[in-house]
């Protein structure tokens, strides 16, 4: 009878998983906002239109080819250059252990000319570590201008 006590806790601490969980924290804040700053950078003072592509994830070209994101920046260059960028709302969820993964969100109040966007990114740590772009969303209010 011992030993099927046994049998059976060895088997329930096999199935469980250990997670760390920590949400907002400001260490993973500053490692997460190098990236929309690197974006910004890159739109103000870059050259290469492909430092701008490098910073975005697989997962972003699954649902969006290489192709309608430079529509899509041409898009938003043609609102106006980004003079000013200031962040608005930020959260992140980083879980190490078992389930490993890190997710931040980024939204930033920009300034283009003469003209307002809010611009929000999503980004997740990929396996070889490396912080990505997976979402980026460019909202303007047309009505107030």
């Amino acid at each position: 009878m011992k030993n099927i006590y046994l049998l059976l806790l060895s088997f329930l601490l096999i199935s469980c998983s250990f997670n760390q969980f920590y949400k907002d924290r400001e260490s993973d804040k500053t490692d997460g906002e190098k990236i929309p700053i690197k974006f910004y950078w890159e739109l103000r003072y870059g050259k290469n239109p492909d430092d701008i592509y490098k910073l975005f994830g697989e997962k972003f070209f699954e649902v969006t080819d290489k192709e309608k994101l430079v529509k899509l920046m041409n898009t938003v260059n043609a609102i106006g250059p980004v003079e000013e960028y200031n962040l608005a709302k930020w959260e992140t969820m980083v879980v190490k252990g078992n389930n490993a993964r890190s997710q931040y969100f980024f939204m930033y109040n920009v300034k283009r000319g003469t003209k307002k966007t809010e611009e929000s990114f999503t980004l997740e740590k990929n396996k070889e570590g490396d912080i990505k772009i997976v979402g980026y969303r460019v909202n303007q209010d047309l009505l107030n201008e």
